[in-house]
């Protein structure tokens, strides 16, 4: 009689696993731990579940690199469309356009190309960043010093834009331990970010301020505003602001590229913002005497 119902429960842990190789993949035994195959059982049922759960990971991946195939179509298409036509009518209207146009067009195609380089660096620095290949390589330095760096650096391009530039820092500000190359690129998105959604004649505001154990940095500007509907998704990759204009064009990844280097650094970022409001982004570095 024991033996029968030891080969009761082989065969039902038996036909469970066929069923799941035919494709049944919800089946599970049933009571795995109260049967005399019991380690065997719920070593089966873990299986599975593990199995299940990278099924739902590779389906997920397949349908972000669907969509990244998509997006990158769309965004590639959009300056590759404008270098062409230019192109092809300097080649066609040669002697026939006036200097001014010839020169207008050489300028359109320029500022193409530069998109489409951009694109494609951010493009490369994203997949890197999201396939963990870059690992940061932390060391104390002053923020500060990164900050009036950067804050020099944009002046041009705020005067360019009618817009105001200020930095506001706190007096001895302590060293932080982070990467200081991806640190700058996280201010630089940020800038960049602020630059497209502040209107001529607004301002930006790079703070730092600190604390006991972190140096906070923000990047704040007054422009559009974002909405709370919108702040829950604005670092997801493709992600943009509506409506999309042409200060605003872009693949949708420099806040994705933010997120993903402050989580390698086990840091966060917050927005707070309000439409027509302006939008303020903060996030925090380790003072290094607690790193």
């Amino acid at each position: 009689m024991s033996i029968w119902y030891l080969t009761a429960n082989l065969r039902n842990v038996i036909e469970t696993v066929i069923r799941f190789k035919e494709g049944d993949v919800q089946a599970r035994i049933r009571n795995a731990d109260k049967t005399d195959l019991a380690e065997l059982a719920t070593t089966f049922n873990q299986m599975a579940d593990t199995i299940n759960d990278n099924m739902d990971k590779l389906m997920a991946h397949d349908k972000l690199r669907q969509e990244l195939v998509s997006n990158v179509s769309h965004d590639l298409r959009t300056p590759l469309a404008i270098i062409h036509g230019y192109t092809e009518t300097l080649l066609i209207k040669d002697k026939e356009l006036p200097e001014s146009d010839r020169k207008q067009y050489l300028n359109n195609i320029n500022s193409s190309t530069e998109k489409l380089t951009k694109l494609v660096a951010q493009l490369f620095e994203y997949s890197k960043l999201e396939a963990k290949q870059i690992e940061p390589q932390k060391e104390p330095f002053l923020i500060s010093e990164l900050a009036m760096d950067l804050y020099y650096k944009y002046q041009i391009l705020a005067k360019e834009r009618s817009i105001e530039l200020k930095i506001e820092m706190e007096e001895g500000l302590p060293l932080v331990f982070a990467d200081i190359s991806l640190v700058e690129r996280v201010i630089q998105n940020l800038m960049d970010n602020a630059l497209k959604f502040t209107p001529e004649g607004g301002t930006i505001t790079l703070m730092l301020s600190h604390n006991d154990s972190n140096v906070e940095c923000t990047v704040k500007d007054t422009g559009m505003g974002i909405s709370e509907q919108d702040q829950t998704y604005i670092f997801e990759r493709y992600r943009k602001a509506k409506p999309v204009t042409k200060e605003n064009f872009g693949a949708g990844l420099g806040l994705a590229i933010v997120k993903k280097i402050l989580d390698i650094h086990n840091a966060s970022i917050k927005v707070i913002s309000k439409p027509n409001h302006g939008a303020a982004f903060q996030f925090a570095l380790p003072v290094y005497s607690n790193a």
